[in-house]
C-alpha cells in the first residue's frame, strides 16, 4: 500500500482536460462511503484479518463485489493518474492494484476459513468489478 502515498499527490499537476479522472474520483468517493454505511462498526479493519466479533456482509454494495472499498480505491487512484498521465501516477496505481489484489487474496483465505458460508458468497459476487470481476 506504500505506492498510495506515490499516486496521493499528482506528478505535474497538469489536467489534461478531461472530466473522466474527476467522475472516476466522485464515484470511488461515493463507493467508499456507501461501503463504510453498510459495514458495521468494528468489523472493518486495514489488515487483512478477520476480527472476532466480524459478521459476513453481502448486501448493499457487497451483494455486487466483495471487496468495495477496493473497487472504491482503484477507481479513485485511476482517477488521479488520469488526471495528468505523468508515468510516475500509472506507475503508483499499478503498484496500488498489485497490493490489494494480494490483500484479497489473504482476506478472502481467512474469511472462507472464518465463514463457511462465504464460498457461496464468492459463487453469487465479483470481486471487484459487478459482472466483470
Amino acid at each position: 500500500m506504500s505506492g498510495i502515498a506515490l499516486c496521493c499527490y499528482p506528478v505535474g499537476l497538469q489536467n489534461t482536460g478531461s472530466i473522466y479522472w474527476l467522475i472516476l474520483c466522485a464515484l470511488g468517493t461515493i463507493l467508499g462511503v456507501l461501503t463504510l454505511c453498510y459495514n458495521k462498526i468494528g468489523n472493518f479493519s486495514v489488515y487483512p484479518e478477520v476480527k472476532n466479533e466480524a459478521t459476513l456482509i453481502t448486501r448493499g454494495p457487497y451483494h455486487y463485489v466483495r471487496h468495495p472499498m477496493y473497487t472504491s480505491l482503484i477507481a479513485m487512484m485511476i482517477g488521479i493518474a488520469l488526471y495528468n498521465y505523468h508515468w510516475l501516477n500509472a506507475l503508483g496505481e499499478v503498484m496500488v492494484v498489485g497490493a490489494v489484489i494480494n490483500k484479497a487474496n489473504r482476506e478472502e483465505k481467512l474469511l472462507l476459513m472464518r465463514f463457511p458460508e462465504y464460498a457461496n458468497y464468492q459463487q453469487k459476487s465479483q470481486r471487484f468489478l459487478p459482472y466483470i470481476y
